[in-house]
């Protein structure tokens, strides 16, 4: 079953991006210090926090402005001293997310100055094994629209599925399907079993997927 992840702080930028940088430094300052008392104790003082911002406009400003032999290299050291502290504000700000629920802590990583990045879910398996409410019976699916994908979904498939009593030393085949799921019965019971699963498409025969184990109990 897919999760949803925990909500994660985010710069929102790429160090490279001097002028992404600063405004997310700067929103950073503003969010930390509006609520100080949220983010007691920062990784990185905000006087210290602040200098570096400053250090950094007045670098960017030489590297634009005067183009002086230098100026580049110089403003890429105060860029990355900025940065460093920034990921380690971030890092803080998460960790204090982390003991919240979901809203609290979007709601907090917002209020540091940071964004909430987007949420992902974890990709389905490949294949899947679970138990049946009948003993000694287990049922695999495979996830149909990776094995086969949407170029090939009007050509005829066959699912192809194996087992292992031996940890994947020796396989047995299995009734072949139409569909992308399978019972297994007549399995001994507190016995560990291996399953893969693969796909013929047309009179293509794809690859076996990573097999995955499971206790029979």
């Amino acid at each position: 079953m897919s999760t949803v992840a925990r909500p994660r702080a985010s710069l929102g930028t790429q160090k490279k991006d001097v002028p992404g940088v600063q405004a997310r430094a700067q929103a950073m300052y503003d969010g930390f210090m509006a609520n100080a008392g949220t983010f007691g104790s920062p990784t990185v003082s905000m006087t210290v926090f602040l200098a570096l911002i400053t250090a950094l406009t007045q670098a960017q400003q030489n590297a634009t402005g005067t183009r002086a032999k230098g100026a580049a290299t110089l403003r890429n050291t105060k860029r990355d001293a900025l940065w460093t502290a920034m990921e380690s504000l971030r890092a803080y700000a998460q960790g204090l997310a982390d003991a919240l629920n979901a809203a609290e802590a979007a709601s907090l990583i917002e209020s540091a100055g940071l964004l909430v990045a987007t949420t992902r879910r974890s990709p389905k398996a490949a294949l899947s094994a679970t138990l049946t409410a009948t003993p000694g019976t287990v049922h695999l699916e495979a996830n149909a629209s990776l094995l086969v994908g949407a170029a090939d979904a009007h050509r005829k498939v066959t699912f192809n599925w194996e087992q292992s009593g031996d940890g994947g030393k020796t396989w047995t085949d299995l009734r072949s399907t139409p569909y992308a799921s399978t019972d297994v019965p007549g399995l001994t019971l507190m016995s560990t079993y291996s399953f893969r699963a693969s796909v013929t498409i047309g009179k293509d025969v794809g690859a076996w997927t990573q097999d995955v184990s499971l206790l029979v109990h």
